[in-house]
């Protein structure tokens, strides 16, 4: 029976992902409105516990965005390739991490101030990668 089992679970289908939007798409869709989200949080305090679930959800999906930019096969809007095997774009693609994940704990405090203070990491994981792939020309 085990050995029918095994047999099975080998021949089951594999998903493999691929990517469907590019690059801007991705970054328009995803961490772009949810670090808004998060970035409100300075000039006004959730009101509920649906609110600050919105926050936590937010900084997941900032999180949840490096898997997505890292993944083989995504192009950039103008067809080029996404540089997934640079050594910079993988640091900066875990800078993402880390500020999301900053920012979900700071999140599930429900403390304004404490989701203030992440912003400055989150800024920081955006502006890295902004200087060198989106804002340099050369990189484009």
């Amino acid at each position: 029976m085990l050995f029918f089992a095994i047999a099975a679970i080998a021949q089951a289908p594999s998903f493999k992902p691929k990517p469907i939007g590019n690059l801007k798409q991705v970054m328009r869709s995803i961490p772009y409105p949810n670090s808004d989200i998060i970035f409100a949080v300075q000039s006004k305090a959730p009101a509920d516990e649906k609110a600050w679930q919105t926050v936590e959800n937010a900084a997941i999906a900032i999180s949840e965005t490096a898997t997505l930019i890292t993944m083989p096969g995504r192009l950039r809007s103008n067809g080029q390739p996404v540089p997934v095997q640079k050594a910079d774009w993988i640091k900066y693609s875990q800078g993402l991490v880390a500020a999301g994940q900053a920012c979900y704990k700071a999140a599930q405090s429900k403390s304004q101030d404490a989701v203030s203070m992440c912003t400055d990491g989150l800024s920081e994981a955006c502006e890295n990668c902004h200087k060198v792939y989106r804002d340099n020309q050369a990189q484009k």
